[in-house]
């Protein structure tokens, strides 16, 4: 399903319209769930409402966006009438609602867009939102980390596990549409007697720092940083010191284990790649096509299409040629799109204008050109300590298939490796059906049965 309207961090303006003003005031606080219906896509979001004296207030989630905690602004709530405001990159939006009960209902208008909307309440208290942690503050030359140390019950020195998030810009807690993994896991291991250090990359929530030069080694030095800072503290044992990278989080955490290989006890693999980055774009964007339903042929001319760009990149093409190939591979996306679908989506050509200008942004730079030619392998042949490998049947981003037999074979000479494979979990280790990227928001927000069990069972076995 092509979503064509929520292309872009969406939000809404819910304004009055001019209705009059009743007397009572509607009751809607509390947690609200339900979708945004528009030209038939379905956007799950969740809106959270509280009420103090006469001032209401309320923040908006949307888990297929990786939103959360969106502020809401200019909320007014009168007899059975509800009004949001908010202002949007895409132009604002006018929402207006109806309360009946538990049950929320109305039209909203964005750009010339119109559409439904359904919520139903959930909860009538709001989820308290107090941290389970220390706050700290790590230094370094050209950032400063933010972040939460989990710390278990019992007299320290405590044995430790920081977290390395995957792909992309994250917080601490890894929050990947709707569900926190890292906040979730930490809370398993530190329950286990383990204490957790996850934080902010840089840029992100309180983590300060410039992407301009953002790669791989960028990365190393984070993940060193944060592996010093645990040293220092006395609370923390640091011969018991290990590391959990997820997806991309992987390949640093085995570059690190490889380069401090006296310093770092264990490491976890969290769906972690085996294959350099080049080829497992293209493993994954084959993926991620079949589970959408497109045919082989079309499959094999877009990665044909994706070869063309990471050679150029590696060529050293620039940056007109690739506009040109990016412009090419945007424009055969709309092909297949109905004249009422194009119709809905107003500007197609200053959309497709904006998607090159952001797919460029990811192209040239430093972070694309290293990821390609990263080769995990080189890192993980040289680990000593011991290593848990864990793998989804159904993770379509990383798949077990293609990457295990390669990590394996880079594992061969450390004497204490394990694999593990959750048959129905996806690239998050959800419950999956599919695999799917869209199916995790759709998804219950918690880890297959038995994952952490089993990564706290490994990590005590080997520290405690």
């Amino acid at each position: 399903m092509k979503s064509f309207l929520f292309t872009g961090m969406f939000v809404l303006l819910l304004c009055s319209c001019g209705s009059p003003e009743p007397v009572a005031q509607a009751d809607v606080e509390g947690v609200w769930k339900g979708g945004i219906v528009i030209a038939g896509n379905t956007l799950d979001i969740t809106i959270q409402l509280s009420r103090t004296d006469s001032t209401l207030a309320g923040s908006i989630e949307i888990p297929m966006q990786n939103v959360r905690g969106l502020e809401l602004v200019g909320l007014d709530a009168r007899g059975d009438s509800v009004f949001f405001s908010l202002p949007s990159g895409l132009g604002r939006a006018d929402f207006l609602g109806t309360v009946n009960g538990d049950s929320m209902s109305g039209a909203f208008v964005q750009s010339g867009y119109t559409g439904t909307f359904t919520l139903f309440r959930t909860a009538r208290e709001l989820p308290l939102n107090v941290p389970t942690g220390e706050e700290v503050l790590i230094p370094g030359d050209d950032c400063e980390l933010a972040g939460t140390l989990d710390l278990p019950q019992g007299e320290p020195p405590y044995p430790c596990v920081f977290l390395l998030t995957g792909s992309g810009p994250q917080d601490r807690d890894e929050y990947v549409m709707g569900f926190p993994v890292f906040a979730v896991l930490s809370g398993y291991l530190t329950g286990a007697g383990l204490a957790v250090l996850r934080c902010d990359d840089r840029g992100v929530g309180g983590s300060t720092g410039g992407m301009e030069a953002f790669s791989d080694s960028v990365l190393l030095y984070e993940a060193n940083l944060m592996l010093d800072f645990l040293q220092q503290d006395e609370r923390i044992d640091p011969s018991r010191i290990g590391v959990l990278g997820h997806s991309e989080g992987s390949n640093t955490a085995f570059a690190l284990a490889a380069g401090r290989p006296s310093e770092i006890a264990f490491v976890v693999s969290m769906a972690g790649p085996a294959l350099d980055g080049y080829t497992t774009i293209l493993a994954q964007q084959g993926e991620i096509l079949r589970t959408q339903g497109f045919p082989e042929e079309e499959i094999t001319r877009r990665q044909a299409v994706q070869t063309e760009i990471m050679d150029a990149v590696l060529a050293g093409a620039d940056s007109t040629e690739l506009a040109s190939i990016l412009d090419m591979q945007i424009r055969s996306e709309f092909v297949g799109l109905t004249e009422e679908e194009l119709a809905a989506m107003g500007d197609v050509e200053g959309q497709i204008r904006m998607m090159v200008s952001q797919a460029m942004q990811q192209v040239t730079s430093d972070w694309f050109r290293s990821f390609l030619v990263n080769d995990p392998a080189l890192s993980i042949n040289r680990v000593t300590c011991p290593v848990l490998v864990l793998s989804g049947g159904k993770d379509i981003q990383v798949p077990g298939e293609l990457n295990l037999p390669h990590m394996e074979n880079a594992l061969e000479g450390n004497p204490d490796h394990e694999t593990v494979v959750f048959e129905d979990a996806n690239h998050l280790f959800q419950r999956s059906v599919t695999g799917a990227v869209e199916e995790y928001a759709t998804l219950e927000p918690e880890f297959i049965e038995g994952f952490q069990e089993a990564v706290t069972d490994w990590i005590r076995e080997r520290v405690i």
